[in-house]
């Protein structure tokens, strides 16, 4: 075994990633203690902005590429950024949401774990300065011929990997369900036939293994009601999800604000058969009229007769906040925790004016691969911590999720960043909440806060997509591939240098 591979076998990839890291191509800093990734970006430190800058040459492809998909006429942004005028308008909240990198939304702490992620929309130092130096020196127009030709948007969003992976196989719908106007918080969990929610696509009438999920609310409309959702599938002849074994079902995606879907890392996906159920678990909050609401589902299949080498259990959800849970289990398996287990968040209790730490600890029972990360907490979430004690004993921090309640962002590793934990390894979850004034969400720091479903409750879990190997040989050739990965990625940055 050489340095690289023994390195793999020992570490989570980032962490070997520093292997990654060390190869990487870092872009031009802007000043010397800052680098592409440090909150806030130090724009604000160059003293003469550039002057040659214009919004239709400039600016606007930049506008465009990264923000107007939310900001445009019909969708979920507060207002539209599509024309010389809109910005303009905007420009001082631009500036300083830009260069806060608090848009576009990745809350995310860049300065430590694994930083490479699929689906990383952040604006480079270099496009944040160029927006930063327009502003600064004036907002010129520029020449209207140097405008890049607007953007002809569907009238309903496409789809989040339609560009990549052409049309889904499959759509689903949920049933409609109308979401009462100022009343409470709602959860309807339908348990509907396959063949009769499916709305797009040929009839499922054999077992097909899925290569990506997509999720999003229905219409726009719908998308003011919409809190999240945990569809899941509950197939003839399958193994339900062991951390919700009385639910029967096993999980297809989980959906949130700022989570819209996965492609499984090649070689890994999960089977779909005819003759299953959906089951929704769904959560909307009223608004301010009546909303009729349902959530659809895009899945996109491996080609037919495909079946990838590991199966991936996508989602596995691990509390944070289970001082009655061990988190051993098998996932494959269904095996529980003999000492039993209460209320997912029993033991949350913050007290007014309090910043609160809730732990759990998950022991792995066979080797794994993380190819994703998503965080979950409520409105006095300030920020969770993952956390991986390897079994020869060394302890690093894999990611730190800075909170923000309007964006439950689900982060996709780079598949040479995916990171690698051997078995037994620990990992240790840790989640803040800040229930004082100092936090902006917070609805009433005079409450003591306990655990529960409503958004004004608490909840602390972290959701890793997780594919196991259910042997030492399969874990073997995943890190064998991962170091020829790096090797190959070392030399082509070599190359372009």
């Amino acid at each position: 075994m050489n340095g690289i591979q023994a390195s793999l076998v020992r570490s989570v990839g980032v962490l070997l990633i520093a292997a990654s890291v060390a190869f990487s191509v870092a872009p031009a800093p802007l000043s010397a203690q800052d680098a592409d990734g440090p909150y806030p970006a130090m724009v604000t430190l160059i003293p003469n902005p550039r002057t040659d800058l214009t919004f239709a040459r400039d600016v606007a492809p930049i506008i465009q590429a990264n923000c107007e998909t939310c900001h445009r006429d019909g969708s979920v942004a507060p207002m539209p950024l599509q024309t010389f005028e809109d910005v303009r308008a905007f420009a001082p909240l631009i500036r300083e949401k830009v260069s806060k990198r608090q848009m576009p939304p990745w809350p995310i702490d860049r300065t430590v774990g694994v930083t490479e992620f699929k689906n990383d929309p952040s604006l480079s130092v270099d496009e944040i300065r160029t927006i930063v130096d327009w502003i600064d020196s004036g907002m010129a127009l520029g020449e209207r011929t140097d405008l890049p030709q607007p953007i002809a948007w569907p009238d309903g969003k496409t789809w989040e990997f339609e560009s990549e992976l052409g049309t889904p196989d499959m759509v689903l719908r949920s049933p409609i369900y109308n979401v009462v106007a100022d009343g409470m918080d709602k959860w309807p969990t339908p348990i509907t036939p396959l063949e009769d929610v499916q709305i797009d696509g040929e009839p499922l009438t054999r077992d097909r293994w899925i290569r990506a999920v997509a999720v999003r609310p229905h219409s726009f409309e719908a998308r003011r009601v919409f809190h999240h959702a945990n569809p899941g599938l509950i197939m003839p002849g399958e193994m339900p999800d062991p951390m919700e074994p009385e639910s029967g079902r096993i999980k297809l995606i989980d959906s949130a604000v700022g989570t819209e879907g996965r492609i499984f890392p090649d070689n890994q996906g999960r089977l779909i058969r005819p003759g299953s159920s959906v089951s929704w678990g769904l959560h909307y909050h009223p608004y301010g009229h009546d909303i009729e609401a349902a959530l659809e589902v895009a899945v996109w299949f491996y080609p037919d007769g495909f079946e990838p080498e590991f199966y991936s259990m996508g989602d596995v959800q691990m509390q944070t906040s289970m001082t009655t849970y061990s988190g051993n289990f098998s996932p494959r398996s269904g095996a529980r925790d003999p000492s039993g287990r209460f209320h997912d968040h029993s033991d949350i209790l913050i007290p007014p004016h309090s910043v609160a730490t809730v732990k759990g600890v998950h022991v792995l029972d066979r080797p794994a691969m993380m190819h994703s990360i998503r965080g979950h907490m409520h409105l006095r979430g300030k920020y969770e911590v993952l956390e991986a004690i390897y079994p020869d004993g060394r302890w690093e921090v894999v990611n730190k999720l800075n909170w923000d309640h309007g964006w439950h962002t689900l982060f996709l590793y780079e598949d040479h960043a995916a990171p690698l934990f051997p078995k037994g390894t620990v990992l240790l979850m840790t989640s803040v909440f800040d229930n004082t004034t100092e936090n902006p969400h917070n609805p009433d720091p005079d409450q003591w806060v306990t655990g529960g479903d409503r958004s004004i409750d608490e909840m602390g879990h972290i959701r890793l997509g997780l594919t196991y190997f259910d042997s030492e040989e399969q874990f073997q050739q995943m890190v064998q591939e991962r170091e020829r990965a790096l090797e190959e990625r070392a030399s082509d940055l070599a190359g372009d240098q």
